[in-house]
C-alpha cells in the first residue's frame, strides 16, 4: 500500500507511524504490547480504567475512505478499524475470525480454486444485516472500468479471479461469467484460475472490505467523504470528522464481536509537526508516538521505547513520461548522486537498513530464506548489480543524458522539482536530497511541498517530475512489490513500462515454488537497470508507549494497525 505512503508510503508516515508497538524480529509475526498474554490473564492485580480512552496521531488527513480505492496508509488504518472482510488477522498475525463464520475450498479440474464462504449473523453500523451480495457488489466494483480502482490488480491478476481481468478491460459485461458471486444472502463464492496460497489472508486487505452497497447506492460520489456518508462493519465508527484537524472513532454497538472490544473511544489527530507529537506525548496528551531520527538518542533508553522491522521500501521515483525523466541516463545520473548509506546513517539515523534493492527484508524466498537473501546472494556472485553512489559517474551520465535531450541543466533545474510532503520530516527528507543533487551534480531543484491529499492527487494525475515515495507489503509475498511496476499497473504511479518486466512477473504470477521468485528475482535486475525507482532504505519503526496502553497491534505486512484488542490500564 502506498505510503507516499506508505507510503504510503509517505514521509507523513513517519507521524502515522504514532501507533506502533513493540518489536516483532524478522518474521511477519506483528508486534504487540503485551508479549505474554498469558502474564497478563494472571495478573490478578490489573485493573481496566474506567475511561476507555485511546489518544493517537493519525499524522495526516485520509485522502480516500472507500474501501474499493483507497491506496494510502492513512485511510486503511482508519477502514481497518471501521471496516471488517471475510476474515480478520489475529494479533499473531494468522488469519482469525471475521465476517465469514466458516469457509471451505475445492480444487477445479483446470488447476484452479472455488472458496466458498459462508457468512455469520452480522449487522451493519444502521442495523441491517451484512449480506453476500455486500460483497458481490463490493468486490466488482473494485474491477469496475468505470470505476477504475487502482488496487483492481489485487483481484484480477494478484488473486486470479476467473474473467475478473476481462470484465475490467471491458471485454466481457456479464457478470455471471466472473468468478464472484452471491449465491444466497449468507453464501459468497470465489473462483480463482490457479491456485493461490495466500488468497485467505488477502481478503482480510483493504480492497476486498466491502462498503455498504446501498449507502454506496444512497451517497453516490460523496460516499465516504463524511461519518454519516458511510455504514460501517467494523469494531467502531467514525464519531467525528474535522478535515485536516482531527478524526475521532468510537466503539461500534452492531459490531458482530463488540464484546471483545474494550475501547470505548479513539482521539485521532493529525499533526504533521514532530516537535508538536512528541511534545503531546511528553505532557501526556497523546498515549503513543512515534519517535523521528532527530529525537532516537533522547528516548532510546526509555522503558516506554520500541522499535520493530516493517516491510516496506522507500524510494526517489521518477516520472517516466516526463519529457525529461524519461530519459535513462537522467535517470542514472540522478540515482548514483544520492549517498544513500549517508542519508541512512544521518540523516534517518533511526536504524533502518541500506536497501540494495526494491523488495525489503522480512518477506519469503526461495531455500527456506528470505528474498532479500536471495538477492543479496546474486549481488555477492556478480550476478545482479545495485547501482551506488558515484559523484564522477552520476556527473558523466547526467551530462549525457542533457546532451541526448539537448537541454541544459538551466534548462533542467526549471523544469524539474521534488514533490514532498508538507511535514517537517518530510521537508527534512526532500532537503537533504536536493542538497545530494546541487553537490554532485550542479543543480538546484526546487522543492514542492503538499498535503499529504494533494501529493497523492498529483501522482494520480502525472503531475510532478521527481518525488520520495514508498510502499508497504499488502501480503506476506514479494510479489506485492514486484507488480507494482507492471505495465499500466493502477499503482504504478512512475508511469514506467519494460516488456521483459511485464514477462518477468506474469511469470511469478502464474508459476509455482523457485520458478516464481527466479522470475521476480529478474525483474529485480531489470529494475536496477532502468531505474524507474531508485530504493534508498527500509524502513524500521521506532516508537512510544505509555505503559498503561495495552494490546495495539502492528503488522509488518497489511493492515499496519490493529485496534480491535487495545485497552487502556487504571493509571
Amino acid at each position: 500500500m502506498r505510503k507516499h505512503k506508505w507510503l504510503l508510503l509517505l514521509l507523513v508516515v513517519v507521524m502515522a507511524l504514532s501507533t506502533v508497538l513493540v518489536g516483532c524480529g524478522k518474521s511477519e509475526t506483528p508486534a504487540k504490547d503485551s508479549e505474554k498474554k498469558e502474564e497478563k490473564d494472571e495478573n490478578a492485580e490489573e485493573k481496566l480504567a474506567a475511561e476507555q480512552v485511546l489518544r493517537i496521531n493519525w499524522g495526516s488527513e485520509p485522502p480516500d475512505m472507500d474501501p474499493q480505492t483507497t491506496t494510502d496508509q492513512v485511510s486503511m488504518e482508519v477502514l481497518n478499524a471501521c471496516m471488517e472482510g471475510l476474515v480478520r488477522l489475529n494479533p499473531d498475525g494468522t488469519v482469525g475470525k471475521g465476517l465469514a463464520e466458516s469457509y471451505e475450498k475445492k480444487d477445479t479440474e483446470s488447476g484452479g480454486e472455488i472458496w466458498t464462504f459462508k457468512l455469520r449473523d452480522a449487522k451493519w453500523s444502521d442495523g441491517t444485516p451484512i449480506t453476500a451480495k455486500d460483497f458481490e457488489d463490493a468486490w466488482f466494483r473494485a474491477i469496475s472500468p468505470d470505476v477504475a480502482s487502482q488496487y483492481s490488480y489485487q483481484l484480477t491478476d494478484t488473486a486470479g479471479i476467473k474473467n475478473a481481468d476481462k470484465y475490467f478491460a471491458g471485454e466481457i459485461t456479464d457478470k455471471s461469467q466472473v468468478g464472484i458471486k452471491a449465491v444466497d444472502d449468507k453464501t459468497f463464492q470465489v473462483e480463482l484460475t490457479r491456485k493461490v496460497p495466500f488468497f485467505l489472508s488477502l481478503t482480510s486487505f483493504t480492497t476486498f472490505v466491502p462498503a455498504q452497497s446501498a449507502a454506496v447506492t444512497k451517497f453516490g460520489d460523496t460516499y465516504a467523504s463524511a461519518p454519516d456518508k458511510m455504514v460501517y462493519s467494523g469494531p467502531y465508527v467514525i464519531s467525528e470528522w474535522n478535515h485536516e484537524q482531527n478524526l475521532n472513532l468510537k466503539k461500534n454497538d452492531s459490531y458482530w464481536d463488540a464484546e471483545t472490544v474494550k475501547l470505548q473511544e479513539i482521539k485521532g489527530d493529525m499533526i504533521t509537526d514532530s516537535n508538536t507529537f512528541i511534545n503531546l506525548y511528553d505532557t501526556d496528551e497523546l498515549d503513543l508516538t512515534g519517535v523521528p531520527g532527530d529525537f532516537l538518542e533522547k528516548y532510546k533508553d526509555s522503558p516506554e521505547f520500541g522499535s520493530a522491522a516493517q516491510a516496506s521500501t522507500w524510494y526517489v521515483q521518477y516520472n517516466c513520461e516526463d519529457e525529461y525523466l524519461k530519459n535513462l541516463n537522467i535517470r542514472k545520473g540522478l540515482s548514483l548522486a544520492i549517498d544513500a548509506k549517508s542519508f541512512v546513517d544521518n540523516v534517518l539515523a533511526n536504524g533502518s537498513i541500506l536497501a540494495d534493492g526494491l523488495t525489503p527484508t522480512l518477506l519469503p524466498g526461495k531455500g527456506g530464506k528470505e528474498f532479500a537473501e536471495n538477492r543479496k546472494e546474486m549481488l555477492d556472485k556478480k550476478e545482479y548489480t545495485y547501482p551506488t553512489f558515484d559523484k564522477a559517474k552520476a556527473k558523466e551520465y547526467f551530462d549525457k543524458g542533457l546532451k541526448e535531450l539537448g537541454i541544459t541543466s538551466a534548462e533542467f533545474e526549471k523544469h524539474v522539482t521534488f514533490l514532498s510532503d508538507e511535514s517537517d520530516v518530510a521537508k527534512k527528507y526532500a532537503a537533504a536530497i536536493q542538497s545530494m543533487w546541487k553537490q554532485n551534480l550542479g543543480i538546484n531543484i526546487k522543492i514542492e511541498a503538499v498535503s499529504f491529499k494533494l501529493r497523492i492527487d498529483r501522482y494520480d494525475r502525472k503531475d510532478y517530475t521527481t518525488t520520495l515515495a514508498g510502499w508497504m507489503a499488502d501480503y506476506n509475498d514479494p510479489l506485492t512489490f514486484m507488480d507494482l511496476w507492471v505495465t499500466g499497473s493502477g499503482n504504478n504511479t512512475a508511469f514506467w513500462s519494460n516488456a521483459k518486466y511485464d514477462e518477468d512477473i506474469k511469470k511469478a504470477v502464474n508459476g509455482e515454488g523457485d520458478e516464481r521468485i527466479d522470475a521476480m528475482l529478474d525483474g529485480e535486475k531489470i529494475l536496477a537497470e532502468e531505474l524507474p525507482i531508485f530504493p534508498i532504505w527500509y524502513n524500521a519503526r521506532n516508537f512510544l508507549t505509555k505503559p498503561y496502553v495495552k494490546d495495539v497491534v502492528r503488522f509488518p505486512v497489511g493492515a499496519d494497525l490493529e485496534f480491535k484488542w487495545t485497552y487502556i490500564l487504571e493509571h
